[in-house]
């Protein structure tokens, strides 16, 4: 699944004094947290193709521009992006830009 965080709805919280676009859901999220992660890819380079069996992994793209591979589909990243890559599909990040394509992961694994 991908998001961009302009399609995702701002909400107020705590007293209206904090604004939040909620990535994931409790009812999206079926794991326990794993990794945070603050990463990126240099140009020309990519991540190799993998999966986890064991959980969830949640991409929010930061800056830079690239692709990212989710099951068997490509499809086209940048800032402001959030993947979603379900319990055991294959995925990988490439950066065929100029400048480091940076990100945030979080990955799950089930309870």
């Amino acid at each position: 699944m991908q998001k961009n965080l302009k399609d995702i709805p701002t909400e107020k919280t705590h007293h209206d004094t904090v604004f939040r676009k909620r990535l994931i859901t409790t009812a999206e999220n079926k794991g326990k947290l794993a990794t945070y992660n603050y990463a990126w890819i240099e140009k020309g380079k990519q991540l190799e193709i993998h999966s986890h069996p064991d959980g969830e992994e949640f991409y929010l793209f930061l800056e830079g521009k690239g692709e990212m591979l989710v099951g068997d589909q490509w499809v086209t990243v940048g800032k402001d992006d959030f993947i979603t890559v379900p319990k055991g599909n294959n995925h990988s990040v490439k950066n065929n830009n100029d400048q480091n394509l940076v990100f945030l992961t979080i990955r799950t694994v089930e309870n």
